[in-house]
């Protein structure tokens, strides 16, 4: 393996990132690993060499940038390019990266279900908003439009039992900028973030931007661990207790009791990414974790890409009062990133009650198409597979043994024109997610009957 003839001297003058770093990189121009293999987890590594996971973290951080490395979320790290020394006679072809494969069954997350779009409703707030001219004509506010700040404090309130006051709410195009923000707010005190794993990638790359130290948190059967959260010695802890990773299932209030201790205790900070925590669908939505705290010790994340469109980029945050503060002291500085007359068309669509219609409809619709895809799972794998419901993800997880890895699977479908989603699960067995928001539902029993098609030879 590749980190097998890597040998790091403490006593060098050199750190031990760059060492790693300088090592890893002659390796890769000397072909081994080869472009496209995948290399050791950050985790192996660290335990192998001997290493701190962050030592290894900012080696591999720094091939990426050089663009010997790229990160593929949910899956690892993987060699991109390496420096091919060309021959005096060499041409100067251009090469052109092949296209992707036509996706006729798309198992994706990058899309919402056809039938649930509103179109002509949403156009019609957009218009409402562009016919007033004193307001589109101006610039919008910084923290996010008044109104429509007040719409999501009734909102986050009703729906999800968070406890904000309009002056505490933030609006961005997304969690990413929001999440920007809150890092510069927090300055060196966001040194340590401590992530359930696998993490949202866009997320992980924020944290990574500002150079903050990341740790993986272990987790039992409800999730993160107050030992964890103890022992790791972290400052921020970024998680979706709406939906655990390790029980695909809400956090229990019990747990997330022992997690708000901890930030007591240690002065702490939780950031709640309540990424569709309205759209649960088999049971009554869980409040927000926000919401038992009080708002003093959790920063709450939420966003409209599933319950409106993608390509509506409104996300809001609530922010702890003395955080709050701070940011409008120092709001002449900031630009607001999302558009002013869509948050103005949406805070019209909030106020006119169409976002409770409309989340009745989708949990509907997404509660129909999930029974059918989890059924169509159960009758092509069987007990081959292990097949879980992320309900809030709006996918279905599938796990197998296999002799290929979970992205050598979700390609060799993609080439076969069905997407997946790839998740690292390490060696011996793969899983795959498959998101039944976009995809008709017409169209998943032949998704799913090509899917096993392709991986079942690979599978035992």
């Amino acid at each position: 393996m590749i980190y097998e003839p890597i040998f790091l001297d403490e006593k060098s003058g050199l750190p031990m990132y760059r060492q790693l770093y300088d090592s890893i990189k002659e390796k890769i121009c000397g072909g081994c690993p080869a472009v496209g293999e995948k290399m050791p987890s950050i985790r192996r590594i660290s335990e192998e060499l001997g290493v701190s996971r962050t030592t290894v973290e900012q080696a591999y951080q720094q091939l990426c940038v050089e663009g010997y490395l790229v990160s593929r979320p949910q899956s690892g790290y993987y060699v991109e390019a390496a420096v091919i020394e060309k021959s005096a006679g060499s041409s100067n072809e251009i090469s052109q990266n092949e296209p992707e494969p036509l996706v006729k069954y798309d198992f994706g997350s990058r899309y919402i279900d056809a039938r649930s779009s509103d179109l002509d409703l949403w156009r019609k707030y957009v218009r409402s908003v562009l016919s007033r001219e004193d307001i589109v004509s101006s610039y919008g506010h910084y923290q996010g439009e008044p109104e429509l700040r007040v719409q999501l404090a009734r909102f986050g309130s009703l729906l999800r039992g968070v406890n904000s006051s309009p002056d505490r709410i933030v609006i961005g195009a997304g969690v990413q900028p929001l999440l920007s923000l809150i890092c510069g707010l927090l300055g060196e005190r966001a040194g340590r973030v401590g992530i359930e794993y696998p993490c949202f990638p866009h997320a992980e790359r924020v944290f990574r931007d500002f150079r903050l130290t990341i740790t993986e948190l272990g987790q039992d059967k409800y999730g993160v661990t107050p030992q964890e959260l103890y022992s790791s010695k972290i400052d921020v802890l970024y998680l979706n207790p709406s939906n655990t990773e390790s029980l695909g299932r809400p956090m229990p209030v019990s747990r997330r009791a022992q997690l708000l201790e901890w930030a007591e205790r240690t002065d702490g900070l939780i950031i709640e990414d309540d990424y569709n925590g309205a759209l649960r669908f088999r049971s009554r939505p869980v409040p927000s974790m926000q919401g038992m705290d009080g708002g003093e010790r959790v920063i709450y994340l939420g966003s409209f890409s599933k319950l409106l469109m993608p390509s509506v980029r409104i996300s809001y945050m609530a922010l702890p009062p003395a955080l709050a503060e701070l940011y409008r002291s120092r709001g002449a500085a900031y630009n607001q990133t999302s558009s002013k007359i869509e948050q103005l068309a949406l805070a019209e669509f909030i106020r006119d009650g169409q976002i409770e219609k409309r989340l009745r409809r989708l949990r509907k619709i997404y509660s129909e198409k999930s029974e059918l895809l989890i059924s169509l799972l159960n009758e092509y794998f069987g007990s081959t597979a292990g097949i879980r419901l992320a309900e809030t993800a709006l996918c279905a997880e599938l796990s197998v043994s296999c002799g290929k890895d979970s992205r050598e699977l979700a390609a060799a479908a993609l080439a076969a024109g069905v997407r997946v989603i790839p998740t690292d699960t390490g060696k011996g067995s793969a899983k795959l997610r498959l998101s039944f928001a976009g995809i008709a539902s017409e169209d998943m029993r032949e998704g799913v009957r090509l899917l096993h098609t392709i991986i079942s030879p690979y599978c035992r």
